[in-house]
């Protein structure tokens, strides 16, 4: 089960505090150091922003950017974008950042909106960028998976499909989110209110260490895995992959989309919302969106461990302002409701 690659998280230059940063006018003995060390420990996969094919950093750099604010020529960029191709890669290029003084920024899914899988203030920093380690195993024996952290939400939710229509795992909608970012800081999604966060389902870890040393949940000790999951990367160390827990859902799910506009009332809707949702049963979700322009709209949206029947009676008790029918549902799988959900989102 460790034969996993890494992911996410931190802030690996614990070497002395601010002294270990060297600027960048005076990196060029570093850098060179620093290339060498990959160079020698078979790292090729890794572009340089003053190599001559600076174009291709740039793309490398802004492939995964949700956030496009961070691509301005006034943002700091890395020295470079290693991309490892295997665990043992990804522990020698954190080795080799941390022996010459460079921090780590790590990306997985580049969602974080923070700009924390994508620039740092510190005079030194790369970008490890884990998308080539996206392994993803389950076991239904012991109903849970190994998930290496460059593997998306999609890639996970559809390794668990192909084994089962009757597990599956909370955590968002949004296929292309990496999940070294959504178990590092919480995951939320449609299964929240019956099982938590996604954290919450995370069983054990391989972290690469600030002293680079892999090690696992009773490696780490207790603490360090309690701050991890659900923490936020850049304290603790690199992830190389988690383990998580699966859980059950029924075989047949039904999902909805509502929309409402300003004519109807949206204020008055969203106050009843407010009041409704706290109280609902375990096995429904709704969430609302909130859209400006004239008029103003918003779409409820969500997820019913059950048939369509039982929600549309469910609804109809708690929350008859909504104005849910049968033509706004769809009923269908786990997998079927992730998937509509997603769609109906764009």
């Amino acid at each position: 089960m460790r034969t996993f690659g890494l992911f996410l998280l931190l802030w690996l230059v614990n070497l002395g505090g601010r002294g270990a940063v060297v600027a960048y006018s005076s990196q060029n003995a570093t850098a060179l150091a620093f290339t060498s060390c990959l160079s020698g420990n078979g790292i090729e996969n890794v572009t340089f922003k003053s190599s001559s094919s600076s174009s291709n950093y740039y793309t490398l750099l802004e492939f995964s950017l949700q956030n496009l604010r961070y691509a301005k020529e006034s943002v700091p960029k890395p020295y470079a974008l290693i991309v490892p191709e295997s665990r043992d890669q990804l522990h020698k290029s954190v080795q080799c950042s941390i022996q010459h003084g460079w921090q780590i920024v790590m990306r997985s899914g580049g969602h974080s909106y923070e700009g924390l899988s994508s620039n740092s203030q510190a005079p030194n920093f790369v970008i490890i960028d884990v998308m080539k380690l996206e392994r993803v195993e389950v076991d239904m024996k012991s109903k849970t998976a190994w998930v290496e952290s460059g593997a998306t939400l999609g890639q996970l939710y559809s390794a668990i499909a192909n084994k089962t229509s009757l597990y599956g795992f909370p955590a968002g909608v949004c296929a292309t989110v990496g999940v070294g970012g959504t178990l590092s800081g919480g995951g939320l999604g449609l299964l929240a209110r019956k099982y938590g966060v996604s954290a919450d389902h995370v069983i054990d870890a391989l972290l690469v260490d600030a002293n680079g040393k892999l090690v696992d949940r009773k490696g780490m000790g207790e603490d360090v895995f309690w701050a991890l999951r659900g923490g936020g990367g850049g304290s603790w160390g690199v992830v190389v992959a988690w383990q998580i827990r699966l859980v059950k859902v029924p075989p047949v799910i039904t999902v909805f989309n509502v929309n409402r506009t300003g004519n109807d009332n949206v204020t008055e809707l969203v106050e009843r919302w407010q009041s409704v949702e706290p109280f609902a049963p375990e096995d429904l979700y709704i969430r609302v969106f909130v859209f400006g322009g004239s008029p103003v709209s918003l779409t409820f949206n969500g997820m019913y461990l059950g048939p369509l029947p039982q929600l549309l009676k469910l609804v109809n008790e708690i929350f008859p302002e909504m104005g849910l029918v049968a033509a706004d549902c769809n009923e269908t799988d786990w997998i079927g409701s992730v998937i509509s959900t997603a769609v109906a989102n764009g």
